[in-house]
C-alpha cells in the first residue's frame, strides 16, 4: 500500500491498529471508551504487541493508531510507554501515531485519568499520540496547554514534523504531475485486475472444515436448495468499512450461476427469532437432490461498539439446520458465514460438509460457489480457534490473561476445541517430509543474534488433482511457562497431482524465545520441538552463547 513511486512518494500512508489490548466492545455495563485492560508485561509482549510490531519491522507501517482502552490504568493514548518507549525507542517506528476518533476526549471524559482540557492535551501529545482524530485538540486545551506549559512549543513542533514529514511523502504540496499517484480515479480502483484480486482473496480464504464421504465437490446437475439466513447476503459479505461497490455477489446468486435446478427458502433472518418459515424450508429439502444452507453473523451480532455475548449461532439458527438435517437425508452442506469463531459443533456432527467463508467480500458468492462445485480447491486455514458454547462461563471478557484456565488462544487453550487454530482441509491429499534430517542434528548451538537454523521439509500432493496448501511451522519449549506452541512460518504452495516441492523454514534467535513474567524476552538452553504439520524434530539446545 505504501510503496514509493520512484523511490519518492508514498502512494499512501498504511495505520496499522490498534495499539494495545483493544478486546472489549461493549459488554456488562463496560464499554470501550472506559475499559481499563488489565495484564502482565509477559501476556503483552507475548501476545497483545507482536502483530504491531511486525507492522513496524517488517511492513515499515507510517502510521499507527492507539485504542480507546486504558492499559494497566493509563489510556491507551496517553500512554508514552507504548508509543514512545516501545514503538519509537524499540521498535524503531519514525511515522506517526493517530487516536481512534474521540478518544482524546475519552482521557478525561470516560477514563478519568486527567480534570481538564489542558492536562488532557498534554497527556495525549507527550504520550505519543501526534493526532487527534476528532477536535479535541484543536478545539479545546491546546493553546492553553501551550500557554500554562503543560507542553512547550517544542513539543507541537516534535508532532508537526511527523505530520508534514508523511503529507510532504505523500506529494500533498507538490504539483499534480509530479506523481502518477494524483491521476487515479475510482476507475482504477474498479479495474479488472481489481475485481480478480478480489476474488482470488476470497477463494483462497474460505476454510473447508468437514468433507464426510468426499460429499464435495457437488455435481452440477443435481437440484439444489439453497436457504438460511445469510443464503441472499450482499452487503454483510463486506464486514464494516467499506465503499460503494459495482457489484455484490450472494451465494444464492453463485450457485445460480452453476447449479441446474435451484430452489431456495430463507427459512429465518439472521436474529431466527421467527421460525415460521421453516416450514417452507423443509419442503424444498424434501425436493431436491442435496441442500446447502448459509448461517452465521452480520453487524447486527458483532460489530465496532457491540460484543457477542455467546459463541452459539443467533436465535433459532441451529434449530434451522436441525429440522433441515431431519427432513432429507440427501447431502446437507453448511456454509458459516461470520467474523469471529461460532459453536458448530452440531454441523460438524450432523452436517455432511461445513464451510466457514469469514465475511469474504464482494465475490464472496462466486467464490463460494467455485469451492462447492471444484472449480477451485480449498485452501484456506481457521485463523483463529473455535471454542465451544461454554468457554464463554469459563473466562470473563475482562479477564485479558492468556493463562486463565483453560487458557486463551492455540498458544494456551488446553481444552478441546471445536476446530484448531489452522485447521483445513483440501480436495486433494499431501503428505509431509523432512528434506535433509542428517543436516539437522539433536545438538543445537545457538551463537549469535544472526544464527538461523533451516528447516527443510518436502511437500507432496499425494492426491489426484492440483492443489494449493498453506504450509505450518511451530515451535515448542519445554518450560512449562512457555506456549504450547507458536507459529514461527507459513507458506503456500501450489502442487499438482504427484508434485513436490522443497521449502526452507528459516529459525532465528527469535524464534527460540521465550518470555518471562517481567516481559523481557530470553534464550534459554532446554528441549525444543520443531512441529512443520505432521513431522516433529525435537532439538536439545545445549549453549548459548554472545546473545
Amino acid at each position: 500500500m505504501q510503496e514509493d513511486d520512484a523511490n519518492k512518494y508514498m502512494k499512501t500512508v498504511a495505520t496499522c491498529k490498534c495499539l494495545a489490548a483493544y478486546d472489549l466492545e461493549n459488554w456488562n455495563k463496560s464499554d470501550r471508551h472506559s475499559f481499563n485492560a488489565i495484564f502482565s508485561p509477559q501476556d503483552l509482549v507475548e501476545t497483545y504487541l507482536p502483530g504491531l510490531e511486525a507492522c513496524v519491522r517488517d511492513g515499515n507501517v507510517a502510521s499507527i493508531m492507539c485504542s480507546y482502552n486504558a492499559v494497566n490504568g493509563i489510556p491507551s493514548c496517553g500512554n508514552s510507554f507504548l508509543r514512545n518507549t516501545i514503538a519509537r525507542e524499540q521498535w524503531g517506528f519514525e511515522g506517526y501515531i493517530v487516536s481512534d476518533c474521540g478518544e482524546i476526549n475519552s482521557i478525561e471524559k470516560s477514563h478519568h485519568y486527567t480534570s481538564n482540557p489542558a492536562d488532557t492535551v498534554a497527556a495525549g501529545l507527550l504520550g505519543g499520540c501526534d493526532l487527534n482524530c476528532g477536535s479535541y485538540y484543536q478545539a479545546y486545551g491546546m493553546d492553553e496547554a501551550v500557554n500554562n506549559k503543560t507542553i512547550t512549543e517544542e513539543d507541537v513542533d516534535v508532532t508537526l514534523t511527523r505530520l508534514f514529514t508523511y503529507r510532504m511523502r505523500l506529494g500533498l504540496f507538490d504539483p499534480a504531475n509530479y506523481t502518477s499517484y494524483h491521476t487515479l480515479c475510482p476507475a482504477d480502483v474498479n479495474a479488472n485486475k481489481s475485481q480478480e484480486l478480489t476474488l482470488k482473496l476470497a477463494q483462497e480464504s474460505i476454510v473447508l472444515l468437514q468433507n464426510n464421504k468426499s460429499v464435495l465437490p457437488l455435481y452440477p446437475k443435481l437440484s439444489v436448495a439453497v436457504m438460511g439466513p445469510k443464503s441472499d447476503a450482499t452487503t454483510t459479505m463486506q464486514g464494516n468499512y467499506y465503499g460503494t461497490t459495482p457489484f455484490l455477489i450472494s451465494p444464492l446468486d453463485g450457485i445460480k450461476s452453476m447449479a441446474s435446478n435451484v430452489t431456495t427458502a430463507k427459512g429465518c433472518d439472521v436474529k431466527c427469532n421467527d421460525d415460521s418459515g421453516f416450514k417452507e424450508a423443509v419442503t424444498a429439502a424434501q425436493n431436491t437432490q442435496a441442500v446447502i444452507v448459509v448461517v452465521g453473523l452480520d453487524r447486527s451480532q458483532e460489530s465496532e461498539g457491540h460484543d457477542c455475548d455467546e459463541l452459539t449461532l443467533p436465535g433459532k439458527q441451529e434449530d434451522f439446520l436441525m429440522a433441515i438435517r431431519s427432513a432429507t437425508k440427501n447431502p446437507m452442506i453448511v456454509v458459516v458465514m461470520s467474523g469471529g469463531p461460532v459453536d458448530i459443533s452440531w454441523a460438524k456432527i450432523n452436517a455432511d460438509a461445513v464451510l466457514w467463508c469469514g465475511y469474504p467480500g464482494q465475490s464472496g458468492g462466486k467464490a463460494i460457489e467455485q469451492v462447492i462445485y471444484g472449480d477451485v480447491n480449498p485452501s484456506g486455514r481457521l485463523p483463529y480457534t473455535i471454542y465451544p458454547k461454554d468457554y464463554v462461563n469459563q473466562i470473563s471478557f475482562f479477564d485479558m490473561g492468556m493463562r486463565s484456565k483453560p487458557g486463551g488462544t492455540y498458544k494456551f487453550y488446553t481444552g478441546d476445541a471445536v476446530y484448531p487454530f489452522g485447521y483445513g482441509l483440501s480436495y486433494t491429499t499431501f503428505s509431509f517430509s523432512w528434506s535433509e534430517l542428517e543436516k539437522l542434528p539433536p545438538q543445537l548451538q545457538v551463537l549469535d543474534e544472526l544464527s538461523t537454523v533451516q528447516y527443510q521439509v518436502t511437500v507432496t500432493n499425494t492426491g489426484s488433482r492440483s492443489g494449493t496448501v498453506a504450509v505450518l511451522a511451530y515451535m515448542t519449549y519445554s518450560d512449562v511457562n512457555a506456549p504450547m506452541k507458536q507459529l514461527f512460518g507459513f507458506q503456500r504452495v501450489e502442487l499438482n497431482p504427484k508434485e513436490n516441492t522443497t521449502l526452507i523454514f528459516d529459525a532465528g534467535v527469535e524464534t527460540f524465545m521465550t518470555v518471562d513474567k517481567g516481559g523481557n524476552k530470553i534464550l534459554k538452553p532446554g528441549s525444543y520441538t520443531v512441529n512443520i504439520e505432521d513431522l516433529s524434530l525435537k532439538v536439545y539446545k545445549c549453549s548459548i552463547e554472545n546473545v
